[in-house]
């Protein structure tokens, strides 16, 4: 059961904020057409965008899909480059460790704020930003276990 949480959970709410994202935006335009505009679909429509956008960090994350740069260890020996790449990590879930908690920090400092249209607590809005950190966190440490660490063991 962990396995397939842990194997499918940034698909799955990508795949949930998209659909969301699909209808809140199809309603809009039906009831714009209508002459009956909703006035909540563009904020909602955003927040579903944010969302997607952040879990789409971690799923990146996940599956090493971020923009690399690696015409340099391309040419190193391979114990160079995965090397590198485990300090690359480290650095990485650095960073991530440092937004968890000032993303924590924030949704406490958004709490006494809403949403202008639908009155959503901004501190459930903006949990995003510590939600992704981390995931991110943990999926830095997984991709550390099992590639990079294993490939510098192995590397020559």
């Amino acid at each position: 059961m962990f396995k397939k949480v842990n194997d499918n959970f940034e698909r799955v709410c990508m795949m949930i904020f998209f659909m969301l994202l699909f209808v809140i935006v199809c309603a809009g335009i039906v009831s714009r057409l209508a002459g009956h505009p909703f006035s909540w679909t563009e904020e909602a429509a955003r927040l579903c965008f944010i969302w997607l956008v952040f879990m789409g960090l971690s799923y990146g994350t996940k599956y090493d899909k971020h923009i690399n740069v690696t015409i340099f260890l391309d040419k190193m020996p391979k114990k160079v480059a995965a090397f590198f790449y485990i300090l690359w990590d480290l650095v990485g879930l650095a960073v991530f460790i440092y937004v968890s908690i000032y993303g924590v920090k924030y949704i406490g400092y958004q709490t006494t704020a809403k949403t202008p249209v639908l009155q959503i607590n901004m501190g459930i809005t903006t949990s995003i930003i510590a939600v992704s950190a981390i995931l991110n966190c943990i999926r830095i440490v997984e991709k550390m276990i099992k590639v990079h660490i294993p490939a510098f063991k192995e590397a020559k």
